[in-house]
């Protein structure tokens, strides 16, 4: 298996782009979780396939006490020298699968950008161990609008010219079907409206942090970057382009 058909390896060389040029997460998102009664300052939360941290972060910020759950060493590292001196950060070289977290111990089991890299039923079966009774999961997903805005469409009709596949490696289709088989049925669905102002590094590191991205070597990079550079001068206002999401929160509890 090559690194970029192991799930834990495909960010491995991405991790500096990943942490500094991913989106954050709306903090509408916070406010539904506290409004919910679901994020306290006394919530304990798994944060699966945490990466760098960029949910953990907003987590902490509410108090939360937070296990950050990440295979991939490079990307855990970022987290951690990030969190240095956090007294309610814990960082966990495990997998979604096998946590490693004692049962019954967590309120709260969150995945940001990560559920469909995992084992769907490995995965099921341990967040349910791991949660204590009543407990909710949370997946979240920064989705680019591909179908709205100037730039955003001309965005993705670059990566299908180049054959970069975005797709999280299944179909919608298949993705909604293990969505609802992680929770027995439909759960909660929240969107938000979600963007970055982007510079021409920034774009560049944005793109770079993808997974589907080739790397800097492969045949494809130089190709791929002259037409991205050439696409944000034909598109940037201000010397910045506005890259347009809309964030999906999926929120339930599970059922044995």
């Amino acid at each position: 298996m090559t690194s970029d058909q192991d799930p834990t390896a495909r960010f491995d060389g991405r991790e500096d782009d990943y942490d500094r040029y991913r989106p954050g997460y709306p903090e509408g998102m916070v406010r539904l979780l506290r409004e919910r009664g679901i994020l306290s300052n006394s919530t304990i939360v798994a944060d699966i396939g945490s990466g760098t941290g960029i949910l953990t972060a907003m987590l902490l910020r509410q108090g939360a006490v937070v296990y950050a759950v990440e295979p991939n060493a490079r990307m855990r590292s970022k987290a951690e020298a990030r969190f240095k001196g956090e007294k309610n950060f814990f960082s966990v070289p495990k997998r979604a699968e096998e946590t490693g977290l004692p049962g019954g111990s967590v309120d709260l089991v969150t995945a940001a950008q990560s559920f469909h890299w995992f084992d769907p039923l490995g995965c099921r079966r341990e967040f349910i161990r791991i949660l204590r009774p009543g407990g909710w999961v949370m997946l979240v997903w920064n989705n680019r609008l591909d179908d709205r805005g100037d730039f955003n469409i001309a965005y993705e009709r670059m990566l299908k010219k180049h054959n970069a596949d975005d797709s999280r490696g299944m179909s919608d289709d298949e993705l909604d079907r293990r969505i609802g088989d992680l929770f027995s049925g439909d759960p909660e669905r929240h969107d938000f409206d979600n963007c970055q102002q982007l510079d021409l590094e920034g774009l560049k590191g944005r793109l770079r942090s993808s997974s589907y991205c080739p790397r800097p070597g492969d045949p494809g990079f130089v190709p791929l970057m002259e037409d991205l550079d050439a696409l944000f001068h034909a598109h940037q206002r201000g010397d910045t382009v506005l890259m347009m999401y809309r964030t999906e929160v999926y929120l339930g509890k599970l059922m044995p």
